[in-house]
């Protein structure tokens, strides 16, 4: 660690703290990240809002300190990183944001190719692990920049979609293809949770500021509760501005999801591990 840690941060002046929070910019983080938006939580430091993808980078080049990222990342990452708080993104059972859209029954996608999104490499690696692994299905895999007519192209016999992304394919209520939430899937054939994401620090971040790194976790912790309490309405509203669905579909999906990192989530994201490690590493590349 540099002595001048203000330049090495590159830390703008009314910062206090030199730490910087990055924020998955997507529906399914909205009860942590709308209080602090709001300013319901005060929390003294600089906001980068992106995807999981760009997160992960972001960490990994020491642009920011503390992050909700990828689970993959953090498997590949641990001699750098720290999970904190007990914060993570989870599901036991549908995720409901993390959807298989497909002209054929999944049995039936052998030999198949397959869009994957580019804004998770955790959600692409669990799809190949769910249909090699489990339902003995070897596909073909290349990344895919989003667009609304993706599903409707020749090119591939399936796409997958994550976050915002997934929500809106599913709101258009779809009849010509065969949906598969892959938190579902995972949870019948493990019978555990799957962690998409869990919140870290970085070591270095942590050995110098730990105090600091304490009252950013005990900040989101209270986000996270404000936003599943007494904001929960304005948090399914919000959603609502981003992707339109009902309200009795969002209660339910955030009620799907969970942030805490229990035992269980610990143990089926080792399970997960231990499937990545099986595969060939080099079958999916993507940017983490």
């Amino acid at each position: 660690m540099h002595s001048d840690i203000k330049k090495q941060f590159n830390v703008e002046a009314h910062y206090n703290t030199p730490l910087r929070l990055g924020q998955v910019d997507f529906i399914n983080c909205l009860p942590i990240n709308f209080p602090i938006e709001l300013g319901e939580v005060k929390i003294n430091t600089k906001l980068i809002n992106d995807v999981p993808r760009k997160l992960n980078e972001l960490i990994l080049k020491c642009d920011i300190d503390i992050a909700p990222i990828s689970s993959l990342t953090y498997i590949e990452n641990k001699d750098k990183l720290v999970p904190i708080g007990d914060l993570c993104i989870s599901s036991n059972g549908p995720a409901d944001s993390v959807l298989l859209f497909s002209h054929f029954p999944i049995e039936e996608l052998h030999g198949a190719k397959i869009a994957l999104s580019p804004a998770s490499a955790t959600s692409n690696k669990l799809l190949e692990i769910l249909l090699k692994e489990f339902l003995k299905i070897d596909a073909s895999y290349k990344i895919e920049a989003f667009h609304e007519t993706l599903l409707e192209s020749k090119d591939y016999s399936a796409c997958l979609f994550i976050g915002d992304h997934a929500l809106l394919e599913f709101s258009k209520k779809p009849r010509d293809l065969f949906i598969y939430d892959l938190g579902s899937l995972w949870k019948k054939h493990t019978g555990l949770p799957m962690t998409f994401g869990v919140w870290v620090v970085r070591k270095e971040a942590l050995t110098n500021f730990p105090k600091e790194v304490e009252t950013i976790i005990a900040k989101l912790k209270e986000s996270k509760e404000i936003g599943l309490g007494k904001l929960f309405d304005k948090v399914i509203k919000k959603a609502q501005e981003k992707v339109l669905i009902s309200t009795e579909f969002y209660n339910t999906y955030f009620h799907h999801l969970s942030y805490e990192f229990t035992n269980e989530c610990k143990k089926g994201l080792s399970i997960f591990e231990n499937y990545c490690n099986n595969l060939n590493p080099n079958l999916l590349k993507t940017n983490r």
